[in-house]
């Protein structure tokens, strides 16, 4: 459900004008040239910022780089996102260096290198991986030497550390030649579900320190991503090798830096003062595992039940049409229209759950159009059915301490709403309003919209851009459509989201379901007439 990836990225031109005004301001390299020079700072020419651009095509996957040019002037969406190599898909490691904590939960490894990624590029660089409480690491076959028909299992990362390692948090330094020009590329990112940046660091503290360093080497700064969204950071900074070193000096340096910042935090995470202390694995424990089977069986049967699902909501309105079908075995096959105008573009945009705001005293600090952060203590008032999910309020919360938040959306007549994106620039809704001839409506509506995410998330601020779509299956001309139209009330998440479409499918398109396998009779052969019965409303 989680990890949403969010980006929408500015055209070269505007992202090096709005570069050069932040991270230039105080600090620069003087001359016309491509030689740095430490004094005096000044801003950067533009051929110096063309070069450092230039250095961030080499974070797009090679395959995809042709294509992705010509729209890097003006858009990357997140389909593109996944082409951006912010971690290290693969490393052939020099040297290794391993700082555990003591109890072994915590890792922060450096590893040097002088290849990566696939096709093999001859790269030189270092990269600090730390994870805490997560278990990273994954076994791979791999051919052996000398004998090409052995396939051997490869766990430990000592040859390809970056590939074994899929679930830390990567700050990787690198240089990368432009043009015959070094510049170093330093950047940030995740592999997992779960960032970790350090002993009690958190999210918006790195983030802040990322753009200091890279202000202070006359760096351009760029986001990849949505600041800390998710708790994640998706970030590079492109700077040039200082005036008097080498490429291998500069390497050298941030190695040392890495290896001194893993020592002092692992040792903030060792249990040096209590030699009696043993750290107990609680996924081997049978407790712990019998419990977690038993409360993941009651969210599995409660998400089940839930027909008032935020897929459901969604899927009322219009895009449950003619790409609903059977295969040739009679399996329920679902495809959503290639031009769907309300297709997410975020994964996570359906939040929690949907409801209309409630007629109290608490709700009314709330009736604003806008984003808030939602205290724990009102959410069972605001969303009582999300309030009876089994493993709790808090286990919706990702990666503490995450908060909540709610999108509050205010309406003239009825609509339907659904946030399909948000990224550094706001909040995309989509209103849905009825189709056909229908009467003015003044009512005034206030719905909201739930996430959990980081503290650090910047959002509060941000506006909310709104299109309307029309929808077809809400049709003021045909009351029968209105009557099946559900735009208010609660609306609670559902795990089984990409299955069981004809749950769904039979709720709000009985007829069509029903004809899908034939009709009245071949259905009532198929399933059986108690179900059909059910199915029609006739208990």
């Amino acid at each position: 459900m989680r990890k949403m990836y969010k980006v929408i990225l500015a055209g070269v031109t505007a992202f090096l004008a709005a570069c050069s005004n932040d991270a230039s301001v105080d600090s620069g390299i003087s001359g016309a040239t491509t030689e740095p020079s430490t004094s005096p700072k000044a801003e950067l020419t533009e051929e110096q910022k063309s070069i450092l651009a230039k250095s961030f095509y080499t974070l797009i996957d090679s395959t995809k780089l042709d294509s992705l040019k010509a729209i890097l002037g003006t858009e990357i969406t997140e389909d593109n996102y996944r082409y951006f190599n912010i971690i290290p898909i693969s490393v052939k490691n020099d040297q290794f260096f391993s700082y555990p904590s003591k109890d072994g939960r915590k890792v922060c490894d450096v590893v040097t290198f002088s290849q990566e990624s696939k096709p093999r590029v001859d790269r030189k660089g270092v990269f600090r991986a730390m994870s805490y409480d997560v278990h990273g690491s994954y076994c791979y076959l791999k051919k052996m030497k000398g004998n090409e028909d052995y396939w051997a299992e490869v766990c430990s990362g000592e040859e390809d550390y970056a590939f074994a390692h899929s679930h830390e948090t990567y700050r990787m330094t690198k240089i990368i030649d432009v043009d015959g020009v070094p510049v170093i590329m330093n950047t940030i990112g995740t592999g997992g579900f779960k960032s970790f940046f350090g002993y009690g660091v958190s999210c918006g503290e790195y983030l802040k320190e990322f753009k200091q360093s890279c202000s202070a080497s006359n760096g351009l700064f760029l986001d990849l991503g949505d600041a800390c969204n998710m708790n994640d950071l998706s970030l590079a900074c492109a700077s040039f090798i200082p005036e008097g070193k080498t490429p291998d000096e500069v390497l050298n340096s941030y190695t040392e830096g890495y290896k001194i910042q893993c020592l002092e935090d692992s040792q903030k995470y060792a249990p040096y003062d209590d030699e009696n202390y043993v750290y107990i694995d609680p996924f081997s424990d049978s407790l712990y595992r019998d419990s977690v089977n038993r409360v993941s069986n009651l969210v599995y049967e409660w998400s089940r039940a839930q027909k008032h699902s935020m897929y459901a909501y969604r899927w009322q309105f219009s895009i449950i049409d003619s790409t609903v079908g059977l295969d040739d075995c009679d399996n329920f096959v679902y495809q959503e229209r290639e031009d769907d105008e309300i297709a997410l573009k975020h994964l996570n945009s359906l939040g929690f759950a949907y409801n209309t705001l409630p007629d109290t005293k608490n709700a009314d600090a709330y009736r604003k159009e806008g984003v808030y952060v939602l205290p724990d203590s009102l959410v069972a008032e605001f969303f009582p059915n999300l309030a009876t999910y089994p493993a709790g309020i808090e286990s919706l919360k990702w990666y503490p301490p995450e908060v909540f938040y709610i999108i509050v959306l205010k309406d003239v007549g009825a609509k339907g709403h659904l946030v399909t994106n948000y990224d550094a620039d706001g909040i995309y809704v989509t209103d849905i309003v009825k189709s056909g001839n229908c009467p003015e409506d003044t009512t005034v509506h206030y719905s909201m919209i739930l996430l959990a995410d980081s503290p650090d998330w910047n959002v509060l601020d941000r506006s909310i851009v709104k299109t309307t779509y029309v929808s077809d299956n809400w049709n003021c001309d045909k009351p029968e459509t209105l009557e099946k139209i559900e735009p208010y009330g609660e609306w609670t998440i559902s795990f089984e989201e990409f299955r069981y479409y004809e749950e769904w499918f039979a709720l709000f398109e009985t007829d069509r379901f029903v004809e899908l396998y034939g009709g009245k009779e071949r259905f009532i052969e198929h399933f059986g007439e108690d179900y059909y019965l059910k199915l029609v409303g006739k208990e």
